[in-house]
């Protein structure tokens, strides 16, 4: 899962060019990566889904941006 994820938030941002952060404090940004991020990664609750991506940035996973 983690890395589906890891590919869906690298290729969300490419389109949405906004911070994680950002990302989960924008209800309509957040919508569009968690539809995106279900369908890559088979999971359904928002909750397990929001966790893995923060955990993926806790763990310097995800690169920052500039």
């Amino acid at each position: 899962m983690n890395q589906n994820l890891l590919d869906t938030w690298l290729m969300f941002q490419k389109e949405h060019p906004i911070s994680i952060n950002r990302m989960l404090c924008r209800p309509e940004v957040r919508n569009a990566f968690l539809t995106s991020a279900r369908l890559a990664t088979g999971l359904a609750e928002e909750e397990s889904i929001l966790w893995g991506i923060v955990s993926l940035r806790k763990k310097k996973s995800i690169p920052t941006r500039g």
